[in-house]
């Protein structure tokens, strides 16, 4: 267990940092840069599952101090530190901190969506709870902070007792961000694969800008789990512009 640290300082995040250049590929880098178009932090090109094993070694050892001494110079530590929160079995009050601290620094389609789908053992273990918060995300004035929101619900609460609850919070977003339409429409899609009588109904009452509703509609349609049928009611839900 090399990275089961009781100790994390400085010295170590540099050891690890020098580990993850050792461990880039540079083809991979090649691709990450042409798909994550957003590079506040320099993309090494190391693979999701190697971080993953990092990660789960990691919190065998002092996640704390882990968590407390890293500072994010490379992408790939940044999905790490988002990794290290979603696998720690930390208090849920310790999570949530973790969490808000952590969603500020997201500057990328990547790491949000590796941090939202990460935290399934913490959102699993406090659903309720995490959904109050999630509005907290939902109402923030970082448009990335407003994508963690609609990624998490798209991940852990599309489910029959919550599908039409998150439909109704996807529909109060407004923003022109791109990466927060797309989530809305991603999020819209899922849940018509998932629960498509429920989902039929929101469409039709829907306050979504014209360009959103007609992604998801898009996205819908793309998915094998949409029968023949569906597709075709889908597409009857095409609208001219509309301004909202």
């Amino acid at each position: 267990m090399e990275w089961a640290k009781q100790n994390w300082t400085s010295k170590e995040q540099k050891q690890l940092q020098k580990k993850l250049e050792e461990m880039a590929e540079e083809k991979y880098q090649l691709f990450q840069k042409r798909i994550i178009k957003e590079q506040k932090y320099k993309i090494l090109g190391v693979r999701l599952p190697l971080l993953r094993k990092m990660a789960k070694e990691i919190v065998k050892g002092n996640d704390e101090a882990f968590v407390k001494t890293v500072v994010a110079f490379y992408h790939e530590q940044l999905l790490l530190l988002a990794l290290v929160i979603g696998e720690s079995s930390e208090e849920y009050n310790i999570f949530e901190t973790r969490a808000d601290d952590f969603v500020k620094k997201i500057d990328n389609w990547a790491v949000c969506d590796t941090f939202c789908s990460g935290i399934k053992k913490q959102i699993k273990k406090n659903k309720e709870a995490f959904w109050q918060h999630i509005s907290l995300y939902l109402h923030s004035k970082n448009p990335w902070i407003i994508r963690v929101g609609l990624v998490c619900m798209l991940c852990h609460y599309i489910d029959e007792d919550t599908v039409e609850k998150v439909l109704k919070r996807c529909d109060n977003i407004k923003s022109d961000f791109y990466y927060v339409k797309m989530a809305q429409a991603w999020l819209i899609a899922t849940a018509f694969t998932k629960y498509p009588e429920k989902v039929k109904k929101y469409l039709v009452k829907n306050k979504l800008d014209t360009w959103t509703l007609h992604k998801a509609i898009q996205k819908a349609c793309e998915s094998k789990k949409s029968t023949v049928e569906e597709k075709n009611y889908l597409k009857t839900l095409k609208i001219k512009e509309r301004s909202v």
